[in-house]
């Protein structure tokens, strides 16, 4: 049975939840807005002001705020950096509120700990993705650059083009290219922003090809042709090897999950189970090298299955 101060707690975690979800809706606004009075390089009737836009702000210009705009970006998420931990946040207290009465009090501290992992490996799993999705399409845009350059277009109007012909997520990120240099940005910026959103060697290539050719002149065609078939071998390259390491990393995650569902089955079945075991020395000891063995397997599994093609 569920105490009144538990009750309390629960309903002070479930408002918690809610209030932060309004924020992160408000905050994702707000970042929006500036962003694009930014980008127009004007400024906005009203002033976009606020305590919460400007923590946002200021979280932008740390270094790890930085980075995890990047990954945001490189995501496809529009999300703000403060809105992301407000996602987090509030994901984190309505996990809590509903593992509380069925897990007790030691499992609900693993929760509070794993969601905002969870949201971490989610994150850095959806920005490879695109990153890989991406990759995969930059031989058709070398080849779609070259065609242009072939036709006497300069290298924005063949970006301008790749914009419109060319699928998700390429189209989405050629047009923020194309509208940072729209506003004034120089070609070279706006190239290495697009890599600093989807980092990967071969972008690398393409844009130090693009920008080289761009200021010195040269064969631009050919140049971008011979990429493009280099790009296509490294394609097959790492479809091979994700096909190869696929089944490790999938097994590695099911053991995982196994391992971790038992647990928290065990208290299910035996409820105050992991309580009564954190209250002993013996159980503490346990507990300890059972997380232990969890994030050593789960870094184990990490480190192996990574292969930098």
């Amino acid at each position: 049975m569920i105490g009144t101060i538990d009750a309390i707690i629960l309903a002070l975690l479930v408002t918690l939840a809610l209030m932060l979800w309004a924020v992160s809706t408000f905050i994702d606004h707000a970042a929006t807005q500036r962003d694009i009075v930014d980008a127009a390089g004007s400024q906005p009737r009203r002033p976009i002001r606020g305590l919460a836009t400007r923590f946002d702000a200021s979280l932008r210009r740390s270094r790890r705020g930085s980075r995890l705009q990047a990954s945001l970006a490189g995501a496809g998420l529009s999300w703000s950096v403060l809105g992301f931990v407000a996602r987090v946040m509030t994901s984190t207290a309505v996990a809590v509120a509903i593992a509380y009465p069925l897990f007790g009090r030691i499992a609900s501290i693993v929760i509070a700990v794993a969601v905002p992992l969870a949201f971490s490996r989610w994150l850095e799993h959806r920005r490879l993705k695109r990153i890989e999705e991406f990759i995969a399409q930059l031989p058709e845009l070398a080849r779609l650059l070259a065609n242009a350059a072939a036709a006497g277009l300069s290298v924005r109007r063949g970006l301008e083009m790749a914009s419109r012909e060319m699928a998700e997520p390429a189209a989405t990120e050629l047009a923020t290219v194309v509208g940072q240099l729209a506003v004034g940005r120089e070609l070279e910026q706006a190239l290495r922003n697009l890599a600093a959103r989807l980092p990967s060697r071969e972008l690398t290539v393409l844009m130090q090809t693009i920008v080289i050719q761009a200021r010195s002149g040269g064969a631009l065609v050919t140049a971008l042709s011979a990429i493009a078939t280099t790009l296509d071998d490294r394609k097959e390259l790492r479809r091979e090897v994700r096909t190869v390491v696929m089944g490790s990393i999938f097994g590695g995650y099911a053991v995982l999950g196994i391992a971790v569902a038992s647990v928290l089955l065990l208290n299910v079945l035996a409820p105050g189970v992991l309580d009564q075991m954190a209250s002993m020395l013996l159980g503490q000891i346990a507990l300890v090298v059972a997380g232990g063995f969890f994030a050593l397997g789960f870094w184990m599994m990490k480190v192996f299955t990574k292969v930098d093609v």
